[in-house]
């Protein structure tokens, strides 16, 4: 093994270790935002998880390399900078010319061959920036918590700086500036180390940066999956796309379709005879279809929508004086309330370009200057929007929520449908306000029957005696709609429910006194399956009924915000059975998905954590791991790394409900975690240089890691929830100053980890590194499985039970060498 660096350059080129890991970490951002256009956002995980396998793949190719000199280790670390470069670019254009189809993946089995074709295109450019950061490690000696802070705070910045990005420009065009970055390394380290070739690599980096820049290589299209909405859409006769804009909140586009008119009407009656007004479609990634109504001011343009299953609420509340219209999109719920004679409206989504576009951009299209005087449009999330406003509403409308029937939503967190989001939306109505949300559905039915459970809990843990007195649903053949009454429907107020169903053709599901007769009468089924449940799900035979059913509908809360989640692995076989005739359709593919992501990530960890012994198993005397300091090795750095992850993804999710804003609690996550941690790694090395002990420390850190976590396990919820009616930049600073103090212990293991390997081990260091990465990527999948059963309580209190095991491991990690028979290998 190489001596440290001693040379007049012995300090490792640290600003190019922050570049390179900037530019990484920005790559790995770009991708998810762009596997989640061109796919579902799960697949995009999968896909980004196997990748991130490239770091532990470093650590094993590192460990495996025969012992080199200094100068081909620096070659080493310019060559996969600058692979980094070109492969981030040149491997991301090749994913796309393959024909991977993730809705194919159960019947054809070429897809499987597409999906490793593109674990491997995406695995070779994290692969080789790990490798330029694990060399340095490698031979780092005691500049180990140095190269190790740079690495985290290069890429804490990079996190900050991609979402700036993002909002300026498209990430396909951001790929260019992420190659940049690892350009930019390969140089700034070939100047540290005065190479003799650094002048002919500055003009290489600069060609190539041109030649991308200019669209050279015409890799910018992105190839949309041909099953998402807006590409069928686009294939329909005539359609043309007339606005798109790139946000990081979602990539937003525009259709119009003169020869095929669109005719998107929610819950419409059969027995309609309204016309439908021209419409513009708008989507979200490809998906998440809304649309904008042509408005000229005019009441009878809007009267189709008098006859949709989601009117039933304002029927019951016509002429409100306030209404609420939740995740408002294309405004066409805003348009329901204006045909009903709403007097204010307060209209909220958390896109911004939503609001841009009927005010700015379509504003003779909306009939905005019919609107502006009564509909104030509000970019925010609905409960950001709650919290600062007490404002009180006649009626507050949610959008139809999804079915599910893409498997899609089954990982997608809503802050609003829990229990604690109808909480707040119904402390926000008057005194005989209602709350009405409408649902997809599909049979057996799902989500609809997990909302009316959730209403109903809410409802009890208000202290309602009877909360089936507040309950009423509806359905037709494709949506269903639950009202939530702040005090009882009055007999007046069931009669008119019962009307309005009777006159446009809907169905009663729910309604207090419901007779047998009167459900199952217009969009018939075998059985009344939405009424039966009902009952079921409202009276004592609650739990019994719940246990039976062959879909989980569990609350969904705020410590598991995952409404989409209906999976039951019980039913797996009964729905495999029927994959001939269509099963498949029943399954709600997502959780199964990332299960199997986690077999594939365990599994390939587990090589290439396994080679290197293997490798050693070949060695002789000596140099054999020893079975006590191998497993602890092995134990050690796979908890501190799988923790890590733990932490930061639940303070991610944690931080969305007190920000109310994903982008902004995401940024700032990763912001906070990896600068903080990356100035604990850095004062950590501070420490020891000036006589501190390094496994006093090292134990000092893991037990402020434990204290701090349990304590804010316990005080976060409480403490934000007071927090959250402050200005935004303080809230900011207070979750900042609840990540720091954490961060900064969290960087302190790793590297005085690697610290005491280095003294008799540093043949280890790349395998440590190895045996990190791929607890990180093992911790990165299984967070929302945990999360799923246990919520994010769970998450956090695992990792801290993993930094407590890693506390018990420090006395094993870096002892002496021995020639002793106990071996991890068999002699």
């Amino acid at each position: 093994m190489p001596a440290p660096l001693n040379t007049t350059h012995a300090m490792p080129p640290l600003t190019a270790v922050g570049m390179l890991s900037a530019a990484v970490l920005a790559y790995e951002i770009l991708l998810m935002r762009l596997f989640a256009i061109v796919h579902w956002h799960h697949f995009a995980f999968m896909i980004i998880s196997i990748a991130l396998l490239g770091y532990g793949a470093s650590g094993t190719f590192l460990m495996l390399l025969p012992s080199v000199g200094v100068n081909r280790l620096r070659t080493l670390f310019l060559t996969g900078a600058a692979g980094f470069s070109m492969a981030c670019v040149v491997c991301f254009a090749a994913s796309q010319r393959l024909p991977f189809n993730a809705l194919e993946v159960f019947w054809d089995p070429w897809q499987w061959g597409y999906l490793a074709g593109i674990y491997g295109l995406l695995f070779l450019p994290f692969f080789m920036a790990a490798t330029s950061i694990g060399v340095l490690l490698r031979s780092g000696g005691p500049r180990i918590p140095q190269i190790y802070a740079a690495d985290l705070c290069g890429a804490g910045i990079g996190a900050c700086v991609t979402a700036g990005l993002l909002f300026r420009l498209p990430p396909q065009t951001a790929l260019v500036i992420v190659s940049g970055g690892g350009a930019a390394a390969t140089v700034l380290a070939a100047f540290h180390w005065q190479v003799g070739w650094r002048r002919q690599l500055t003009i290489a980096a600069a060609g190539w940066l041109i030649l991308i820049g200019s669209g050279g290589l015409q890799w910018e299209t992105i190839a949309i999956n041909a099953y998402k909405p807006l590409t069928q859409t686009l294939r329909m006769p005539g359609t043309r796309l007339v606005y798109e804009k790139h946000h990081p909140m979602g990539w937003f586009s525009a259709v119009q379709s003169p020869t095929i008119p669109f005719r998107y009407a929610p819950g419409l009656s059969l027995k309609s005879d309204a016309a439908i007004p021209d419409q513009t479609a708008l989507f979200i990634d490809g998906q998440g279809m809304s649309v904008v109504d042509r408005y000229n001011g005019r009441p009878e343009t809007l009267a189709y929508l008098r006859q949709t299953t989601g009117s039933v609420g304002l029927h019951l509340r016509p002429h409100p004086d306030r209404v609420l219209i939740a995740n408002a999109g294309g405004g066409q719920d805003i348009l329901r309330a204006v045909a009903y004679g709403a007097r204010q409206i307060d209209a909220v989504d958390p896109h911004p370009l939503y609001a841009f576009f009927l005010r700015d951009h379509l504003t003779d299209f909306s009939g905005w200057p019919f609107l502006e005087a009564r509909v104030h449009y509000h970019s925010t999330t609905v409960r950001a929007f709650l919290q600062a406003s007490p404002e009180v509403y006649d009626l507050i409308q949610l959008p139809p929520g999804s079915d599910g029937g893409s498997g899609a939503s089954a990982f997608g967190e809503s802050t609003l449908l829990t229990i604690e989001g109808l909480r707040q939306l119904w402390r926000h109505l008057e005194a005989d306000g209602l709350l009405v949300i409408p649902l997809w559905t599909r049979l057996p039915p799902q989500n609809s029957l997990k909302a009316f459970l959730m209403a109903t809990i809410m409802l009890e843990k208000q202290g309602i005696s009877r909360p089936s007195d507040h309950l009423a649903m509806i359905r037709d053949w494709r949506t269903a709609v639950i009202l939530v009454g702040k005090s009882a429907l009055t007999s007046d107020e069931q009669n008119a429910i019962r009307g309005f169903c009777s006159t446009w053709g809907f169905d009663l599901a729910f309604l207090p006194g419901l007779r047998a007769e009167d459900v199952n009468r217009h969009n018939v089924l075998r059985r009344p399956l939405f009424a039966e449940a009902t009952q079921a799900l409202a009276g004592e035979d609650r739990q019994a009924y719940l246990d039976h059913y062959k879909f989980d509908l569990r609350p969904a809360t705020d410590d598991r915000p995952f409404f989409g989640h209906f999976f039951k692995w019980r039913t797996l076989p009964e729905i495999a059975a029927l994959r001939n005739a269509g099963g498949v359709a029943l399954l709600d593919w997502g959780y199964p998905v990332l299960l199997v992501t986690l077999a594939q990530a365990v599994v390939f960890s587990f090589i290439l954590i396994g080679l290197p012994i293997l490798k050693i198993r070949r060695g002789a005397g000596e140099e054999r791991i020893t079975r006590r300091q191998g497993l602890a090795t092995l134990l050690y750095f796979g908890v501190i790394g799988g923790g890590f992850l733990f932490l930061e993804i639940a303070y991610m999710q944690r931080l969305t409900l007190a920000l109310h804003h994903p982008l902004v609690a995401a940024t700032l996550t990763l912001t906070g975690f990896l600068l903080g941690a990356g100035a604990g790694s850095l004062w950590a090395h501070r420490a020891v240089q000036n006589g501190m002990g390094t496994r006093r420390l090292l134990r000092g850190s893991l037990a402020m890691i434990g204290a701090v976590g349990l304590l804010e396990l316990v005080a976060m919820p409480w403490l934000l929830d007071r927090l959250g009616g402050m200005n935004f930049w303080l809230l900011a600073a207070a979750a900042l100053g609840l990540i720091l103090p954490l961060a900064i212990a969290m960087g302190m293991p790793f590297s005085l980890g690697l610290a005491l390997l280095n003294r008799n081990r540093p043949e280890w260091i790349p395998w440590a590194w190895s045996i990190n990465g791929c607890a990180t990527v093992i911790s990165a999948v299984a967070a929302p499985l945990i999360a799923i059963t246990s919520g994010y309580t769970g998450v956090i209190g695992l990792a801290l039970l993993l930094y407590g095991t890693g506390y018990g491991l420090v006395t094993w990690i870096g002892g002496r060498k021995t020639s002793r028979g106990d071996s991890l290998v068999k002699e």
